[in-house]
């Protein structure tokens, strides 16, 4: 059947999906999906949700691929933000923009490629956990489409994106003794230490890319072991930077300047590591990946690129180049494995997480035509 891909971003939107609670919406897509056509619809242990479209013994050539989850509601709303309301030519909700209208875009225009005939077989994915750890749950895909090609579908104003900067949330502790604070003699006070350390990593030299832009080290967090320290000298104190990477990048390139400069400042006793927080899918899978989550950029001759610029201009969009500041589940698909990834998606980059998030009903339809058109590309 032909599915109506506003009607179905209101439908999604009026589904909350926090991260970790994306149940209800699992089984909206996996219904969508089946609605609209696609011969095999799966949900794995992740609970992200994967449907088929194209010849089934024929390989995969491109995954689309979308988040079902999304941040929580804060602040006062002029509209409801579950209920998918339509005005001045947008629709506004939690996760319009952010990226429930992409993925209800790539359900309705690879439906739509299917109907017109494939020869390969095309995906659309709607993962899960991504607002927490971007690629984890997209892993666990991926061994199970192996695609050739890959499509982020989060939001760039319907704007190709062929590269994104990556992060590492990187954690460093300095180590104390504690004492009480009326005899702080008696200790060894690790605030000084952290604040050698803060100064001195401030004006650390970073690298730049000319398409990425600079990498960045944002100090984010600062948390004294006990918490709070009331009367005494802290045994520790956790400082949490923000490491915004670039293509290429190792764990190496990124703690080696780091210890290297705490060393010159004189920081001694401290550890330095990459975070690894636990995280719980709402199927009850459990784990605890590491927060370092790889830039990328799409060589420019990829024939998926080629594919997206080209179906771009058959829509009548503009088919200019450029890359997300920020990380997305490509920094599975391409940074960790080298799958050719681009993205493209409806609605605003800087509308995402905000008071009153939208994304304007002229997008959506952009965005179903094109991954119409780049589906027949990839699936010819």
């Amino acid at each position: 059947m032909t599915m109506d891909v506003v009607a179905l971003t209101q439908a999604m939107v009026r589904t909350p999906s926090l991260s970790g609670e994306e149940g209800g919406m699992a089984r909206l897509v996996a219904q969508a999906m089946r609605e609209a056509g696609f011969d095999e619809v799966t949900t794995d242990a992740n609970g992200s949700v994967v449907g088929y479209a194209g010849p089934a013994q024929a390989d995969v050539a491109l995954l689309f691929d979308g988040h079902m989850d999304v941040v929580p509601v804060t602040g006062h709303w002029r509209f409801d933000p579950y209920g998918g309301v339509i005005h001045g030519g947008r629709l506004y909700g939690r996760g319009s923009a952010d990226m429930k209208g992409g993925i209800a875009a790539a359900i309705c225009g690879v439906a739509a490629a299917a109907r017109q005939g494939l020869r390969r077989r095309i995906a659309v994915s709607a993962s899960v956990l991504e607002e927490v750890i971007e690629g984890h749950a997209l892993a666990r895909v991926l061994d199970a489409v192996q695609p050739g090609a890959v499509v982020i579908c989060e939001p760039s104003g319907l704007r190709i994106k062929a590269g994104q900067k990556g992060r590492m949330e990187v954690l460093l502790t300095l180590h104390g003794k504690p004492a009480h604070a009326a005899t702080p003699q008696v200790g060894r006070n690790p605030l000084h230490a952290a604040a050698r350390a803060l100064l001195a990593l401030e004006s650390l030299p970073l690298p730049s890319d000319p398409v990425l832009g600079p990498a960045l080290l944002v100090p984010v967090d600062a948390v004294s072991q006990p918490y709070p320290s009331i009367s005494m000298v802290p045994g520790g104190v956790t400082l949490r930077f923000d490491r915004r990477t670039l293509a290429g990048e190792t764990e190496h390139d990124v703690l080696g300047p780091i210890r290297l400069c705490l060393e010159r400042v004189g920081v001694r006793d401290y550890t330095l590591e990459i975070s690894a927080d636990p995280v719980r899918a709402f199927t009850g899978e459990s784990a605890a990946p590491p927060r370092w989550l790889p830039a990328w950029r799409c060589p420019d001759d990829a024939p998926v690129l080629a594919a997206l610029r080209g179906a771009a201009r058959e829509c009548g969009r503009d088919d200019a180049v450029g890359c997300w500041p920020f990380c997305t589940n490509g920094s599975e698909s391409a940074g960790r494995r080298g799958i050719p990834t681009v993205g493209l998606g409806p609605g605003n980059e800087e509308d995402a997480h905000t008071i009153d998030e939208s994304v304007a009903v002229e997008q959506l339809v952009g965005a179903r035509d094109i991954y119409l058109a780049l589906a027949r590309r990839m699936g010819a």
